[in-house]
């Protein structure tokens, strides 16, 4: 090989710096289709409350207002949101993409208004009149799964929406044989990911071609246009999902949001392009968060400090509904238990609760980090 075009040990030029940092780049809320409309989200106050009642008579007269619409109007349009993690006995938290008789986080989408200008479709919103009843919340997973806590889902009996537990070695032996047994609680806390370019989604409908192109600012282009035909009933050759620069996801991106497949459908409708921009209040509510775990570990060692065995609990909060991974990420915690550390027997349990809260997700390392915390501080309480 020419010694010009030889890689190994020279210092190379990231290809996307030059259109970064001369602003050459385009991000999702710098794309303007002509005629493009814009969607305004209307969410709840409430972490848990019955909708008696919602009237979007004014929103629709207001200038500039094209459609407004709720969770009644859109039943059977569009599909649930999806969960592709699958566990044995794992409960069904089905989530529309607006809500229907109950709102079960601060955030949760209850209505929907399309205008021609972004800051008209915003002050509709205003104008909207929803009639809420107040319901108790639970946001502690341990008093979730409390007898007598408010129960989240119909036709649960409690909040535990799984059990999950993994087993190597012989762990009663090891703690049996164990000259000292250390017990600590670590929490992991929840987290939001903050990404500094919030979520956006902008799509167009050429109704000729039957051709839906969606602009999305997420990190799983190809599963979401499969997602989003599915949601919408759509034959997937007919879907395009295009995802230009994302500033930042660090995994808040790597899933399918309600709004993608909401604004998808106003584009159909309408015959028009409608775009969508997340504000900052709304990524906090509603963009997934991270960890939120009680971790109870024990630690059976030896009076050399030989490990001999582990023993995990976990109470993982996911959240109202499950977004695409949501129970799995928990599972993660418990195959990373041993680190980078020679553990002959562990035992892990993982208990998935749910609470009136956002949904958590993968963030910077999808359970794992909480797994490499607790091990790293047992290992630091061995004498």
């Amino acid at each position: 090989m020419p010694a010009a075009t030889r890689y190994l040990g020279k210092p190379l030029k990231r290809k996307e710096d030059p259109r970064l940092i001369q602003g050459l780049a385009h991000y999702v809320d710098d794309i303007v289709l002509p005629g493009t409309h814009f969607a305004a989200i209307l969410r709840s106050p409430y972490a848990h409350a019955r909708i008696r009642g919602v009237d979007v008579s004014k929103a629709k007269a207001a200038p500039e207002v094209v459609l407004a619409l709720t969770g009644a109007d859109l039943r059977g349009s569009i599909g649930m949101v999806p969960c592709a993690a699958e566990l044995p006995d794992l409960k069904p938290a089905p989530r529309p993409v607006l809500a229907l008789d109950r709102v079960r986080f601060v955030g949760e989408a209850v209505a929907v208004v399309v205008a021609r200008d972004r800051y008209a479709a915003q002050d509709a919103l205003d104008l909207i009149e929803v009639d809420y009843e107040p319901l108790t919340p639970v946001v502690s997973p341990e008093k979730a799964m409390e007898k007598g806590a408010t129960i989240l889902h119909d036709g649960h009996k409690d909040n535990i929406a799984y059990r999950w537990e993994l087993e190597g070695g012989d762990v009663k032996a090891a703690f049996k044989n164990a000259d000292k047994v250390i017990k600590q609680r670590i929490v992991n806390q929840r987290l939001i990911p903050v990404p500094v370019e919030t979520r956006g989604v902008l799509a167009e409908y050429k109704q000729g071609e039957r051709q839906l192109t969606v602009w999305s600012a997420t990190q799983i282009p190809h599963l979401l246009r499969t997602q989003i035909a599915a949601m919408l009933d759509l034959p997937e050759y007919s879907v395009r999902v295009i995802a230009p620069e994302v500033g930042g996801g660090f995994g808040c991106k790597l899933n399918v949001y309600p709004e993608e497949a909401l604004v998808a459908y106003l584009a159909i409708r309408l015959g028009k392009p409608v775009k969508w921009t997340e504000t900052r209040r709304e990524n906090f509510q509603t963009t997934t968060h991270g960890r939120d775990q009680i971790d109870d570990v024990e630690v059976a060692v030896k009076r050399d400090g030989k490990i001999l065995g582990l023993r995990l609990h976990v109470i993982a909060d996911l959240g109202a509904y499950y977004q695409l991974l949501t129970p799995l990420i928990p599972t993660l915690t418990g195959l990373m238990a041993s680190g980078c550390y020679k553990i002959p027997a562990i035992r892990a349990e993982v208990t998935g609760v749910l609470t009136n809260k956002m949904a958590t997700d993968a963030y910077r390392g999808a359970g794992r980090p909480e797994a490499t915390y607790f091990v790293e501080r047992m290992l630091d309480l061995v004498p």
